[in-house]
Protein backbone atom coordinates (compact mmCIF):
# COMPACT_ATOMS: atom_id res chain seq x y z
CA UNK A 1 0.00 0.00 0.00
CA UNK A 2 1.40 3.41 -0.89
CA UNK A 3 1.68 6.22 1.63
CA UNK A 4 -1.03 8.18 -0.17
CA UNK A 5 -3.46 5.37 0.62
CA UNK A 6 -2.40 5.12 4.27
CA UNK A 7 -5.05 7.68 5.25
CA UNK A 8 -7.73 5.69 3.46
CA UNK A 9 -7.76 2.59 5.62
CA UNK A 10 -10.53 1.60 7.98
CA UNK A 11 -8.25 2.01 10.99
CA UNK A 12 -7.81 5.69 10.14
CA UNK A 13 -11.57 6.14 9.85
CA UNK A 14 -11.94 4.70 13.35
CA UNK A 15 -9.18 6.99 14.65
CA UNK A 16 -10.89 9.98 13.10
CA UNK A 17 -14.26 8.99 14.59
CA UNK A 18 -12.69 8.52 18.03
CA UNK A 19 -10.96 11.91 17.82
CA UNK A 20 -14.22 13.49 16.67
CA UNK A 21 -16.18 12.12 19.61
CA UNK A 22 -13.51 13.38 22.01
CA UNK A 23 -13.48 16.84 20.38
CA UNK A 24 -17.27 17.11 20.55
CA UNK A 25 -17.03 16.08 24.20
CA UNK A 26 -14.46 18.83 24.82
CA UNK A 27 -16.78 21.31 23.16
CA UNK A 28 -19.59 20.23 25.50
CA UNK A 29 -17.25 20.56 28.47
CA UNK A 30 -16.48 24.12 27.34
CA UNK A 31 -20.23 24.77 27.18
CA UNK A 32 -20.54 23.46 30.75
CA UNK A 33 -17.89 25.94 31.86
CA UNK A 34 -19.55 28.80 29.97
CA UNK A 35 -22.86 28.09 31.72
CA UNK A 36 -21.48 27.13 35.13
CA UNK A 37 -23.66 29.84 36.70
CA UNK A 38 -26.79 27.86 35.71
CA UNK A 39 -26.35 24.49 37.47
CA UNK A 40 -29.00 22.62 35.46
CA UNK A 41 -27.46 23.74 32.16
CA UNK A 42 -23.93 23.05 33.39
CA UNK A 43 -24.96 19.52 34.43
CA UNK A 44 -26.60 18.94 31.06
CA UNK A 45 -23.41 19.78 29.15
CA UNK A 46 -21.28 17.73 31.54
CA UNK A 47 -23.49 14.70 30.88
CA UNK A 48 -23.27 15.30 27.15
CA UNK A 49 -19.47 15.39 27.47
CA UNK A 50 -19.47 12.08 29.36
CA UNK A 51 -21.67 10.54 26.67
CA UNK A 52 -19.16 11.56 24.00
CA UNK A 53 -16.28 10.10 26.01
CA UNK A 54 -18.24 6.85 26.34
CA UNK A 55 -18.90 6.79 22.60
CA UNK A 56 -15.18 7.31 21.91
CA UNK A 57 -14.35 4.47 24.30
CA UNK A 58 -16.81 2.16 22.52
CA UNK A 59 -15.23 3.00 19.20
CA UNK A 60 -11.77 2.30 20.65
CA UNK A 61 -12.95 -1.09 21.94
CA UNK A 62 -14.46 -1.89 18.56
CA UNK A 63 -11.31 -0.88 16.71
CA UNK A 64 -9.21 -3.02 19.05
CA UNK A 65 -11.43 -6.01 18.29
CA UNK A 66 -10.79 -5.76 14.54
CA UNK A 67 -8.27 -7.95 12.78
CA UNK A 68 -5.17 -6.44 11.20
CA UNK A 69 -6.70 -7.22 7.81
CA UNK A 70 -9.85 -5.24 8.69
CA UNK A 71 -7.87 -2.29 10.06
CA UNK A 72 -5.83 -2.09 6.86
CA UNK A 73 -8.80 -2.60 4.55
CA UNK A 74 -10.19 0.14 2.36
CA UNK A 75 -13.33 1.65 3.87
CA UNK A 76 -16.52 2.35 2.00
CA UNK A 77 -16.46 5.67 0.17
CA UNK A 78 -19.38 6.83 2.33
CA UNK A 79 -17.20 6.59 5.46
CA UNK A 80 -14.42 8.65 3.87
CA UNK A 81 -16.91 11.31 2.76
CA UNK A 82 -18.48 11.50 6.21
CA UNK A 83 -15.03 11.92 7.76
CA UNK A 84 -14.31 14.86 5.45
CA UNK A 85 -17.72 16.42 6.16
CA UNK A 86 -17.03 16.23 9.89
CA UNK A 87 -13.72 18.05 9.46
CA UNK A 88 -15.55 20.76 7.52
CA UNK A 89 -18.15 21.03 10.30
CA UNK A 90 -15.41 21.61 12.89
CA UNK A 91 -13.79 24.18 10.60
CA UNK A 92 -17.14 25.95 10.22
CA UNK A 93 -17.57 26.30 13.99
CA UNK A 94 -13.95 26.82 15.04
CA UNK A 95 -14.26 30.58 15.40
CA UNK A 96 -17.89 30.89 16.45
CA UNK A 97 -18.42 32.82 19.62
CA UNK A 98 -20.96 31.51 22.10
CA UNK A 99 -22.95 34.28 23.77
CA UNK A 100 -26.14 32.51 24.82
CA UNK A 101 -27.51 29.07 25.50
CA UNK A 102 -29.24 29.29 22.13
CA UNK A 103 -25.85 29.65 20.40
CA UNK A 104 -24.53 26.55 22.16
CA UNK A 105 -27.73 24.62 21.43
CA UNK A 106 -27.59 25.45 17.69
CA UNK A 107 -24.03 24.20 17.40
CA UNK A 108 -24.73 21.05 19.46
CA UNK A 109 -27.87 20.34 17.44
CA UNK A 110 -25.92 20.65 14.21
CA UNK A 111 -23.24 18.24 15.46
CA UNK A 112 -25.78 15.77 16.84
CA UNK A 113 -27.75 15.68 13.59
CA UNK A 114 -24.66 15.56 11.37
CA UNK A 115 -22.27 12.97 10.03
CA UNK A 116 -20.76 12.72 13.53
CA UNK A 117 -23.56 10.43 14.69
CA UNK A 118 -24.04 8.90 11.25
CA UNK A 119 -20.42 7.76 11.22
CA UNK A 120 -20.75 6.43 14.78
CA UNK A 121 -23.92 4.53 13.83
CA UNK A 122 -22.34 2.97 10.75
CA UNK A 123 -19.14 1.92 12.52
CA UNK A 124 -21.13 0.54 15.44
CA UNK A 125 -23.66 -1.36 13.36
CA UNK A 126 -21.11 -2.80 10.93
CA UNK A 127 -18.22 -3.69 13.21
CA UNK A 128 -19.64 -4.55 16.63
CA UNK A 129 -20.24 -8.27 16.69
CA UNK A 130 -22.66 -8.42 19.63
CA UNK A 131 -26.23 -7.76 18.49
CA UNK A 132 -27.17 -6.84 22.05
CA UNK A 133 -24.43 -4.22 22.25
CA UNK A 134 -25.32 -2.90 18.77
CA UNK A 135 -28.93 -2.38 19.81
CA UNK A 136 -27.85 -0.72 23.05
CA UNK A 137 -25.50 1.69 21.26
CA UNK A 138 -28.02 2.58 18.56
CA UNK A 139 -30.64 3.26 21.25
CA UNK A 140 -28.07 5.34 23.12
CA UNK A 141 -27.47 7.47 20.02
CA UNK A 142 -31.20 8.13 19.64
CA UNK A 143 -31.52 9.00 23.33
CA UNK A 144 -28.51 11.30 23.07
CA UNK A 145 -30.06 13.20 20.15
CA UNK A 146 -33.31 13.46 22.07
CA UNK A 147 -31.48 15.03 25.01
CA UNK A 148 -30.51 17.98 22.81
CA UNK A 149 -34.15 18.44 21.82
CA UNK A 150 -35.18 18.19 25.48
CA UNK A 151 -32.79 21.03 26.32
CA UNK A 152 -34.46 23.16 23.68
CA UNK A 153 -37.92 22.33 25.02
CA UNK A 154 -36.92 22.86 28.66
CA UNK A 155 -35.41 26.30 28.08
CA UNK A 156 -37.34 27.38 24.97
CA UNK A 157 -38.56 30.64 26.49
CA UNK A 158 -35.19 31.73 27.88
CA UNK A 159 -32.53 30.26 25.57
CA UNK A 160 -31.51 33.65 24.24
CA UNK A 161 -31.63 35.20 27.72
CA UNK A 162 -29.23 32.73 29.36
CA UNK A 163 -25.86 34.32 28.70
CA UNK A 164 -22.43 32.80 29.17
CA UNK A 165 -20.62 33.46 32.42
CA UNK A 166 -18.11 36.25 32.06
CA UNK A 167 -14.92 35.49 33.94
Amino acid sequence: MSDSNAELVLGKIFESAIETKRKVGQMYQQFAELFSHVPEVEDFWKKMNLNQITHADWLEETKESLSEEQILSLPEVELVLKTHSIKNLFDKHSDKEIGTLHDAYRIAHEFESSEVNDLFKILSSQYISSEKKKKFILAEIEQHSQQIMDLSNRFADVMTEIKVARG
